[in-house]
């Protein structure tokens, strides 16, 4: 019984272990004051092009609910903390005109399973999908990048 005890509060101790932490904002500033630049669809020309939108896409719920989904689905992968690995990783998202993430890709990695709990953890928390972008009124295909940064502090 004691041994049970003992690994029950022990599973405790290690799910207490900080998790990893997501950064609210897109990383694709120019500058700390400014908004957000997005890369926009045309699908005339089948090219991506960077312009300040209307109304950038916001996650159904608000932007502060993905996130807080985002980090309740991850854990700090065991290989990455046996190895001390810290860093970003950086997503690229891609927003289609109906609110839906059609693409997400990794742009940087930190290793140790990270990027996988980072992009299975943006898959979940995209399931509610966005409002999308908006540019001339028309909603409008987007693609930025965003960081989840694992920190053992």
């Amino acid at each position: 019984m004691k041994k049970f005890s003992t690994t029950v509060i022990l599973m405790l101790i290690l799910c207490a272990i900080p998790m990893a932490y997501a950064s609210i904002q897109p990383v694709n500033y120019q500058d700390v004051d400014e908004e957000p630049i997005y890369e926009v669809y045309d699908a005339a020309t089948k090219k991506w092009s960077v312009t300040k939108l209307d109304r950038n896409p916001v996650a159904n719920g608000g932007d502060e609910n993905f996130w807080n989904i985002v980090n309740s689905q991850m854990m700090y992968p065991d290989r990455a903390q046996r190895a001390k690995l810290e860093g970003d990783v950086i997503l690229a998202m891609t927003i289609s005109e109906k609110g839906q993430l059609v693409e997400l890709k990794v742009k940087q990695e930190v290793g140790g399973g990270c990027e996988e709990e980072a992009f299975n953890a943006i898959k979940v928390a995209a399931t509610n999908r966005f409002i999308p972008a908006l540019l001339d009124g028309k909603p409008v295909k987007v693609r930025y990048d965003v960081s989840i940064n694992f920190s053992l502090k």
